[in-house]
């Protein structure tokens, strides 16, 4: 077999493993790519599939407030979040309702550092419920007093919302004038809020919920 023949036969096997290797890496990619769609749409489902999620709690979270609301007679009831989860250090509001022609907590209450208030927020993480008839003479932290006092609340109720053993929130019950319920009637309606939002409550997010 003369050199020139050995070119041939060479090249011909190289032009071939060229061509197969070349099939074989169309083959690969388009798998790749199809996994990569596969993987894709099965993202797209699962997002929408929690938005959806999100969405359906975060109106059942709004219909229990509605329901505190109008079964304490109170004025202005709303979900204080601590966050980030897990290293909170700030104290915002996104759920909230309230009467016609009373004024909204939630402007008041978005990304407050809890060190500015930090005898407050300790109460709202170590307390399951607090009840002040008297904010003037029972709330002790001056930040948290001067809200409640700026914003027209005379008397609050106070029920801690827990995700297993972790503090995510509290549900405030406010009144402009005097608590028409009892104590022990505002405990027993909170508790009952609480026991149906706490394992639903959204994370509180620095944007609207999407």
């Amino acid at each position: 077999m003369d050199a020139e023949m050995v070119t041939a036969i060479t090249a011909a096997v190289v032009s071939v493993g060229t061509l197969i290797f070349t099939q074989y890496n169309k083959m690969t990619q388009k798998y790749r790519d199809k996994m990569n769609d596969m993987k894709l749409e099965r993202y797209k489902q699962e997002t929408e599939r929690l938005s959806f999620k999100r969405s359906e709690n975060t109106a059942k979270v709004f219909g229990e407030l509605w329901k505190v609301l109008y079964e304490t007679k109170a004025d202005r009831v709303y979900i204080v979040q601590p966050h980030p989860l897990g290293n909170s250090a700030f104290l915002s509001i996104y759920f909230e309702v309230k009467r016609k022609g009373v004024s909204g907590m939630k402007d008041n209450v978005q990304r407050l550092p809890m060190s500015e208030m930090a005898v407050f927020s300790r109460g709202l993480a170590e307390n399951l419920f607090l009840c002040y008839t008297d904010i003037d003479s029972q709330v002790k932290d001056k930040m948290a007093k001067s809200l409640f006092i700026t914003n027209g609340c005379r008397a609050v109720a106070i029920k801690r919302l827990n995700s297993a053993s972790d503090w995510v929130g509290n549900i405030f019950c406010e009144f402009t004038d005097e608590m028409e319920v009892s104590e022990e009637q505002a405990h027993k309606v909170l508790h009952d809020a609480a026991v149906n939002i706490q394992f639903i409550l959204p994370e509180y997010r620095e944007n609207p919920y999407k």
